[in-house]
This record gives structure tokens, C-alpha cells and sequence, in this order.
């Protein structure tokens, strides 16, 4: 994220404050090292490529936000607040998930940074989702409630690894993907309530496109071509997300 972005965001007024949560992964290392790790080294070795593929996506947060940054979509001063806050986020994010992936697989975090860096995304297949800000919001709002999903699943697996610190990184992140979800409806019923009887052909839209991808083209969002997601769990997510939204705009325009 440059330095001009967010001297840019800093100066604009906005009456959106998205909310963050505030915890420190530092903190949450604190004093761990390799002989921290618990599980034996074929389990680890094991667990290897499904680390990678959350470390993976996390990373690939700054590549969705620097192709949405270079094109001009009209995005408001709030939206660039959203967009700042979660970013930083995702940041924090891919540290802790890095500083797991070398304890657990003996990699240094440097040669694992450096293989980060060499992803580039494909956004043509997703750059429909894109169009504007109203569909990227639907897109982020979807695709963060079945990150919160996922990471509510992944705990146990995670925790097996290792100390105690483990599971609750998952938690911090399966809590502040909620917040991102949050986040994004609320600034979905603050400036697109006027759009509400859109939303649920834009999440089934989203759905519909989560549900036929093969293969993650590193974008972020839509990083479920695995075998830990399936149709039912995306359908069921994007029910929730339709209602979610719905219920709120149109409150909002009750109001």
C-alpha cells in the first residue's frame, strides 16, 4: 500500500468509520519457536499444502486491492476507508499465517516472503464481479462470510499443530473477517440502500461464479476451489448474505 494512498484516505471526511479490531501478532508469537511445534514431522509436512493455500490468499489481499486501486470505478471517499482498513487487516493476516507456515515447516520466513512475491493474480475471470462499488461490496461481503466460515472450521486443525497460540490465531482471524463482513454490509445499506431489490441476483451472481470455478487464480476473494468448501456451504452462505443485507437496507429506508 503506498504512502500516497493513505495520505489520501487520511485527509478525506468520511461519515463511514469502518470498524478494526485491535490485537498484536507479535504478541500472540511471542517466544515460540520450531520445538514449539507439536505434531510430528510427517504431519507437518502433511498440513504443508493446506497452510500454504491460506497463507497464499491472505498474501494475494494486496494484489486484489492494487488492481482495484488502478482502475477508476468511481469509488467513494468511504469505500477507500473500507478499502484501507481491511487491507491492513489482510496484512496482519498474512504475518501471523507466515510466521506459522515457518515454525511448522522449518522454512525461513524470508524464502517463504520470497515466494509470495512472485504471485501475480488473473483478475480476467472475476473482473465482472468488479464492475463497481455496489458489486464489489456484495463480492467482499460473500466472500468474508465464508472466510469467517472457513476459519471457524479450520481451528481444530490449526491448534493440532502447535501451542495454544495456533488456535487463537485462527480465532483473531475468523474474527476479523467477520468485522470485514460487517463492514462491508454496513457501508452497502449506508449508500446503495437505493439498490436493495439488486442484491440477491448480485450474490447468486457471485455464487453462481464460486460454485464453477476450478482453479484459484490468485485474486483473494473466491479462493474456495478446494476441498474444504462445496456447493451447499457457498448456497448456505449466500442465503445468510442476501437476508443480511436486505434486512438492513431496507430498515435503513424505513428509517
Amino acid at each position: 500500500m503506498s504512502a500516497l494512498f493513505l495520505a489520501a484516505v487520511q485527509s478525506m471526511t468520511t461519515p463511514f468509520v469502518p470498524m478494526q479490531r485491535s490485537w498484536s501478532v507479535a504478541a500472540l508469537f511471542e517466544g515460540l519457536g520450531r520445538d514449539s511445534v507439536t505434531c510430528a514431522p510427517a504431519e507437518a509436512r502433511a498440513a504443508e499444502p493446506r497452510l500454504w493455500i491460506d497463507l497464499a490468499a491472505e498474501w494475494d489481499a494486496r494484489l486484489l486491492e492494487a488492481f482495484i486501486l488502478e482502475r477508476d470505478r468511481g469509488l467513494s471517499a468511504d469505500f477507500l476507508a473500507f478499502l484501507e482498513a481491511w487491507a491492513r487487516d489482510e496484512e496482519r493476516h498474512t504475518e501471523g499465517l507466515l510466521r506459522l507456515y515457518s515454525l511448522v515447516t522449518g522454512e525461513d520466513q524470508a524464502s517463504v516472503r520470497g515466494r509470495l512475491m512472485e504471485r501475480r493474480g488473473d483478475f480476467r475471470a472475476v473482473e465482472p464481479l468488479l464492475e463497481d462499488e455496489f458489486q464489489l461490496l456484495v463480492l467482499l461481503a460473500y466472500d468474508e462470510a465464508m472466510s469467517t466460515a472457513g476459519y471457524r472450521e479450520d481451528i481444530p486443525f490449526y491448534q493440532s499443530l502447535g501451542p495454544s497460540a495456533f488456535g487463537r490465531l485462527l480465532r483473531e482471524l475468523k474474527n476479523d473477517e467477520a468485522v470485514h463482513y460487517r463492514n462491508a454490509v454496513e457501508l452497502l445499506v449506508l449508500a446503495h440502500s437505493d439498490r436493495v431489490e439488486e442484491v440477491p441476483r448480485a450474490v447468486e451472481r457471485v455464487v453462481r461464479f464460486d460454485e464453477a470455478q476450478a482453479e484459484y487464480q490468485a485474486t483473494f476473494v473466491l479462493d474456495h476451489a478446494t476441498d474444504h468448501f462445496d456447493a451447499a456451504t457457498m448456497e448456505r452462505v449466500g442465503r445468510s448474505v442476501v437476508r443480511a443485507i436486505q434486512r438492513r437496507m431496507r430498515a435503513a429506508l424505513e428509517a
